[in-house]
């Protein structure tokens, strides 16, 4: 009911008078503001002082605001407590803020006629603060009317003298038709409202100041001392001492346990870790899945094989490289600094492998170029000889194989083959890079290895096997099969030895085997499968042994013999010799070829090898 007086008028009780461009409610002094000013205000707080502390901010705005109402109420108003508490609604509506609508009010009262227990629920209809988020933001992700929640809350609290916290359920700025509230003496509220009572706290920025002020304070020191510990780790790198060198004193300086892996968790180095730990940290690492760290690219923190770890990438060309941990005890928590000294460390391995890598790939690359040269059979003075093989440290008197290598390239587009050309051959340049007798190149795109001869090294086909062996556990899906010269001697003869590898490499087309040497490859099979003169006359060569050269008598006397079918008295008519003359000539033969002249497979090759070279023109008889 509204009853009118001289300069203001009553609207339920409550007096609204203006005089001097004062407006008056109830005696106070109050302005009025636009809501779009109001939401203006909202937004730049939220966008200075964040979120939360504007949400804060707003909360305990409203709750002033209802406890200083309710304050007012109290001070010439004996009515019962729900009477008291129907005034709220109205000085809200007054204001402006929002119409309320209670839906539902239950109050227990205890021994001494004070509340126990409050819960009241209604709707706020037109509420200023969604139509101003609505107005200049949009939709809202959730609730938006803090100061209604804030002086509902302080209005029922300060009347019913017990902590009454007000949510809202509802919103309009969230989507639903209208606001929707709920409030509850604090001890019925379920867990639900710790989250909120934080915003009623007076103190909150004071204390995150503070707390601010800790932490600037803690980060400096962490600061500090991960600078030390990245000035020791940077003039060891820089002094140009080893992994093992940069552990142990990352160890000194932050006294954890330090383990360096590869990127297939291969012990590198490490540093306070007894071999006991290692292998219960190795023996853990086994049971976790590739996912667990290698597909990873962040710091990770768990525990395995009895030991907390905190683990980082080492991260090279956007490419995992290995691993940097630090391994403790399960008792011991890892700290910021401790994280931070370790991305150190992992940015330092990064360095060092950028220089190893950098290093290697050059030697490598003057590896195959000499490599190269070698088999193009470019003339180089024996000055020049020495000088790169010393770059190398190769042995050029030393006897050697060629090698030459393929896999399955059908299936992959043009980049994708070249991709994997690359990274085959980088995989047996670092599987050889620690053996000085193997030389690694490429030519006319195929991939070529050198290896010579070992005083303690086992049978060429022991060294294939142990090569394509640590391809296969590179490549488990490809298909490797390596061709195999003979033994050369003279380091000229290499273009001759490359041949012959290739040639068996050929041969190995259409077929399961992982290996042929030129050696086990007969005169028919070469007649058949190349057209290669140089390769054939290298076989020849290699068939006749000593009877190759200069011994043109001993070679017209095996091709008669041989052409008679092994009758000694035919060939001695032909040869016009005696039969003990020939039967010493048949005898010396088999001495110095070492094979039998009377087994048929050694007869027919050995009168084959003879006919091609007579239609070589290299013998004639």
């Amino acid at each position: 009911m509204e009853e009118l007086r001289e300069g203001g008028r009553v609207y339920q009780g409550q007096e609204v008078s203006d005089k001097d461009g004062r407006i008056y409610l109830d005696g106070e002094r109050v302005i009025m503001t636009s809501p779009s000013v109001f939401g203006i205000l909202r937004k730049e707080l939220e966008e200075n002082i964040s979120y939360e502390r504007m949400k804060g901010f707003l909360i305990r705005y409203g709750w002033n605001l209802g406890k200083n109402d309710a304050k007012n109420v109290l001070k010439k108003n004996r009515a019962s407590i729900e009477e008291l508490l129907k005034q709220g609604p109205a000085l809200h509506m007054m204001r402006g803020y929002t119409k309320a609508k209670r839906v539902g009010l239950q109050i227990e009262y205890g021994q001494q006629n004070e509340i126990d227990h409050i819960h009241v629920e209604g709707i706020w209809t037109g509420s200023y603060e969604a139509e101003a988020f609505l107005e200049q933001t949009g939709k809202a992700e959730g609730s938006v009317c803090h100061t209604l929640v804030g002086y509902a809350s302080g209005y029922y609290s300060e009347i019913c003298k017990k902590k009454i916290i007000f949510k809202e359920e509802k919103c309009k700025a969230g989507g639903h038709d209208e606001c929707y509230y709920v409030g509850k003496t604090l001890s019925d509220w379920d867990d639900t409202i710790g989250s909120e009572l934080k915003y009623y706290e007076d103190d909150t920025i004071l204390r995150e100041l503070e707390m601010t002020y800790d932490k600037l304070l803690e980060e400096r020191d962490a600061l500090s001392r991960t600078f030390k510990v990245h000035e020791k780790l940077t003039s060891v790198f820089v002094d140009g001492k080893d992994m093992q060198s940069i552990v142990r004193t990352i160890f000194e300086e932050t006294g954890l346990p330090v383990l360096i892996e590869d990127e297939r968790f291969k012990h590198q180095a490490s540093e306070g870790l007894d071999q006991e730990a290692l292998m219960e940290v190795y023996n853990g690492r086994k049971e976790m899945k590739d996912t667990d760290l290698c597909s990873r690219r962040e710091t990770t923190v768990g525990n395995v094989g009895g030991h907390n770890y905190i683990t980082t990438p080492i991260i090279l060309q956007k490419k995992c490289y290995g691993f940097c941990s630090f391994i403790v005890g399960t008792e011991y928590e890892f700290t910021r600094v401790d994280n931070m000294n370790l991305e150190r460390l992992a940015d330092i391995c990064s360095l060092y492998i950028l220089n190893e890598k950098t290093t290697f790939e050059a030697l490598e690359r003057i590896k195959g170029h000499f490599l190269d040269r070698l088999i193009e059979g470019k003339e180089l003075s024996e000055e020049e000889l020495l000088k790169q093989s010393r770059y190398i440290q190769a042995d050029l008197n030393k006897p050697y194989h060629m090698m030459t290598l393929k896999y399955d390239d059908a299936n992959r587009s043009h980049d994708d083959s070249l991709l994997f050309y690359d990274d085959v051959l980088k995989s047996l340049q670092n599987y050889c890079k620690n053996a000085s007798n193997i030389l690694v190149g490429q030519r006319s795109g195929n991939i070529v290895m050198m290896v010579q001869q070992h005083e303690k090294q086992s049978r060429i086909i022991s060294v294939a096997e142990r090569t394509r062996g640590y391809l296969k556990e590179r490549f488990p899906e490809e298909k490797f099969q390596m061709g195999i010269s003979t033994l050369t001697t003279d380091i000229g003869d290499a273009h001759d030895a490359y041949e012959e590898a290739l040639t068996a490499l050929k041969m190995l087309d259409g077929t399961n085997k992982k290996f042929l040497e030129f050696g086990d490859i007969s005169v028919p099979g070469l007649l058949i499968h190349t057209k290669n003169k140089s390769v054939i006359r290298q076989k020849t060569k290699q068939v006749l042994g000593p009877l190759y050269k200069d011994n043109d008598e001993f070679l017209h006397t095996l091709y008669v013999f041989l052409s008679n079918g092994g009758n000694l008295e035919k060939s001695s008519q032909d040869l016009s010799l005696s039969l003990s003359g020939l039967r010493y000539r048949v005898k010396r033969i088999q001495e110095l070829i070492g094979r039998d002249l009377r087994d048929p497979q050694t007869g027919y090759e050995l009168l084959l090898t003879l006919q091609v070279m007579e239609a070589e023109g290299l013998i004639s008889f």
